[in-house]
């Protein structure tokens, strides 16, 4: 056996060795939709001060962080704008009837005579 004999036959590779490799097995994809929904929906709860929006970001949030826990991230943020939205507005609500709540029941106990305010007479009723 030559040299070049011992070179050739160990660099020499069996054909099977060679074949092409397997494509990789498409990743499983998730979406984040719930999250996304539950996000989009507690910004708008509080732009547009509708509780109804942030109870539904609320209760899409409990299913994003169920669902969906490479999105956890996004659907804790939709909760807590959920939550801000539905408690800032209960809140907003109990302080402007504390405000006007005097006035309100003063006038339903007859303070407020609205019939003798004098704009009658400048109209000429």
């Amino acid at each position: 056996m030559t040299k070049t004999d011992s070179v050739s036959s160990t660099s020499a590779a069996p054909a099977e060795s060679i074949a092409p490799a397997a494509a990789p097995a498409a990743a499983a994809t998730t979406t984040n939709g719930f999250s996304i929904t539950t996000l989009v929906l507690g910004i708008a709860g509080i732009v547009l001060g509708q509780w109804l929006l942030s109870v539904g970001a609320i209760v899409f949030g409990f299913i994003a962080r169920n669902r969906e826990p490479s999105a956890r991230l996004m659907a804790n943020w939709g909760l807590v704008l959920g939550f801000v939205g539905t408690f800032g507005g209960i809140i907003f609500g109990l302080v402007g009837f504390a405000a006007f709540a005097p006035y309100w029941f003063a006038g339903g106990f007859g303070a407020w005579d609205f019939a003798n305010v004098g704009l009658w007479d400048i109209w000429g009723n």
